[in-house]
């Protein structure tokens, strides 16, 4: 048997966690009798194998195994991560092994809860809540990223419209607490910007794709939103006073004797609604008129709404 055959497959169930054993014998050019020799040896030299009967069956490893992670730095181990991402196009194979050998070398017990953690940064993809709420969609994006991989995923708008997308995903973004992906979409043969709490379903798929010239930076400066702008001014108490200021910007406050003002140009539309009344009597607001008209309506539906 070939030790390094045997490594490879080891390092594939570390990075998917199940695998069938179709999909191993296709990975790499052996049969699938074959592949059953690789999986009993293992299992024989003490490595936490399962065998899973059944049309969803293959091989899966104990959740708590992993590789050892002295050999690098968590800032080693992110340079090499990006220096062999960036020779990932070249399509030879050779980078795609390195990149499951330095994902399952850093381990996974941290990786569980945390997106990013470092001396001096922790992003965490959960909530108080509930942690790690988007983690599975932010797992799937990262491995198509990764790998170079198209993604298909469902989708529904703000419009509830449903629709079926091929996208090669580039990156993970996060602005203003939401999580988006940011891609080539083939439906719309432009790059698109997908809020992740909008897709109902996500898989990688074997189809690769190559990055074509991209700016992300000027897609996040606002103007893909389609909603029209309005000029906002509201008063509100000293409760909310580092929430607005958050959300805002120190900027778009002023005092106003026992009050606090804050004015700023803002997108219409339900996320803006909704903002608004999450500070509940907190805020009223001054103009203009039909924002606060619709804020007035929208509370008497939740009024009658309860008392129904």
């Amino acid at each position: 048997m070939q030790n390094s055959v045997m490594f490879g497959m080891l390092l594939t169930l570390l990075d998917k966690r199940r695998v069938s054993r179709k999909f191993l014998a296709e990975k790499f050019e052996l049969s699938e009798r074959t592949v059953s020799r690789y999986m009993d040896a293992m299992a024989g030299s003490g490595i936490p194998l399962y065998s899973l009967r059944g049309p969803q069956g293959g091989y899966t490893l104990s959740d708590d195994f992993t590789i050892a992670n002295t050999y690098f730095t968590r800032e080693e181990m992110d340079r090499l991560f990006s220096c062999v991402k960036a020779g990932l196009s070249a399509g030879d194979g050779l980078s795609e092994m390195l990149i499951d050998k330095l994902k399952n070398v850093a381990g996974h017990k941290n990786e569980q809860r945390f997106l990013l953690s470092n001396d001096w940064l922790v992003i965490d993809s959960g909530t108080w809540n509930k942690p790690g709420a988007v983690r599975s969609k932010i797992d799937v994006i990262n491995r198509a990223i990764v790998t170079n991989k198209a993604l298909n995923l469902q989708y529904i708008d703000r419009h509830e419209t449903k629709t079926h997308r091929l996208l090669d995903p580039y990156y993970l973004v996060l602005k203003e607490g939401v999580w988006y992906t940011y891609g080539w979409c083939h439906i719309r043969a432009d790059f698109r910007l997908f809020k992740l709490a909008r897709i109902r379903s996500i898989f990688v798929t074997e189809q690769s794709f190559v990055r074509k010239t991209a700016d992300v930076y000027e897609k996040l400066k606002g103007m893909f939103h389609d909603s029209p702008a309005v000029d906002i001014e509201f008063e509100f108490s000293s409760t909310v006073l580092g929430e607005i200021e958050e959300w805002l910007g120190v900027e778009a406050v002023t005092e106003r004797g026992y009050k606090y003002v804050a004015a700023a140009t803002l997108f219409e539309g339900s996320a803006l609604l909704s903002k608004l009344l999450s500070f509940g009597s907190s805020i009223k607001i001054l103009s203009p008129a039909h924002i606060r008209e619709e804020v007035l309506l929208e509370c008497r539906r939740v009024i009658r709404y309860a008392e129904s």
